[in-house]
């Protein structure tokens, strides 16, 4: 049986190498451009980084169903915004640790803090080849980057780590819950670690003078089972910032409670934050 690739412009595939991962040093990376792409264009496109790229693009290499970033971005509902590159990088098997940043010293169960690593890779290793590569602009205001459950929280965490590097946050359904229940997730799980740190010091990060008001956010959430606490989780972050000094300008929550934790609910989501976060 043919394999049956679902992709709109152009996609394409590399791997690169990195040392300091532990396993699957060569890691894919995923390079999409729109179809109006040219390389000579005298006007340099906006780029955005994502998690999970397997997921974004093509049904074929989606673990269950992909986000639509490709079909969203060349439809006419988003011609009017300046088109963007997008590129995803694959996870590896030892996701689950490579996309944990270190916002708690708590260890959760048996898992790693290894996502400094993968935002190293980000930084010193995919970000250079791209910008050597491919027509995109260096400005900060530009470069977006992106992700979902995991990937939320690793977005957030670029921004933590790299405010000079990034200036617009896709952080949807981060997995906050993680921290407070384990790899469960459940709160009827008996092994909860009531684990909040994680999410106080994401407040406190950005309530700091210097991260003020210097992104635009936009966070989403469903409203069925770990999604119901995401979204009391991110209704508390945004109303937090807001109270801090953030203007409600930069900050938006998508919320939809017949949506679960999937990539179904982030492809619906996916077209209104591109529209918030590039108008």
């Amino acid at each position: 049986m043919s394999v049956v690739h679902t992709i709109s412009g152009n996609l394409r595939v590399v791997k690169l190498h990195f040392g300091n991962f532990l396993m699957s040093k060569n890691r894919r990376i995923r390079i999409w451009t729109p179809s109006s792409y040219k390389k000579e264009s005298k006007v340099p496109y906006r780029v955005i980084y994502m998690w999970d790229g397997q997921n974004l693009f093509d049904d074929a290499t989606a673990y269950s169903g992909e986000w639509h970033v490709d079909e969203a971005i060349e439809s006419k509902d988003l011609s009017q915004f300046q088109r963007s590159v997008v590129v995803g990088i694959d996870c590896s098997q030892d996701r689950l640790s490579e996309y944990l940043p270190r916002f708690s010293n708590i260890a959760i169960e048996d898992l790693a803090y290894k996502g400094e690593k993968s935002i190293d890779f980000l930084m010193n290793v995919v970000i250079p080849y791209v910008e050597k590569n491919y027509n995109i602009s260096k400005k900060r205001e530009d470069i977006s980057i992106g992700g979902s459950s995991m990937g939320g929280l690793m977005s957030l965490a670029a921004g933590i780590y790299h405010p000079e590097k990034f200036s617009k946050i896709y952080a949807f359904s981060p997995s906050f819950t993680l921290f407070k229940y384990g790899l469960s997730e459940s709160k009827e799980q008996p092994k909860g670690l009531n684990n909040d740190s994680a999410f106080k010091y994401v407040i406190n990060q950005y309530k700091k003078k210097s991260m003020k008001n210097q992104f635009k956010i936009v966070f989403s959430s469903g409203g069925i089972g770990i999604e119901e606490e995401c979204y009391e989780y991110l209704k508390k972050l945004r109303n937090k910032l807001i109270r801090s000094g953030w203007s409600a300008n930069n900050l938006l929550l998508l919320h939809d409670q017949s949506l679960e934790h999937n990539e179904e609910q982030w492809s619906h989501f996916f077209p209104k934050a591109y529209k918030f976060l590039n108008k």
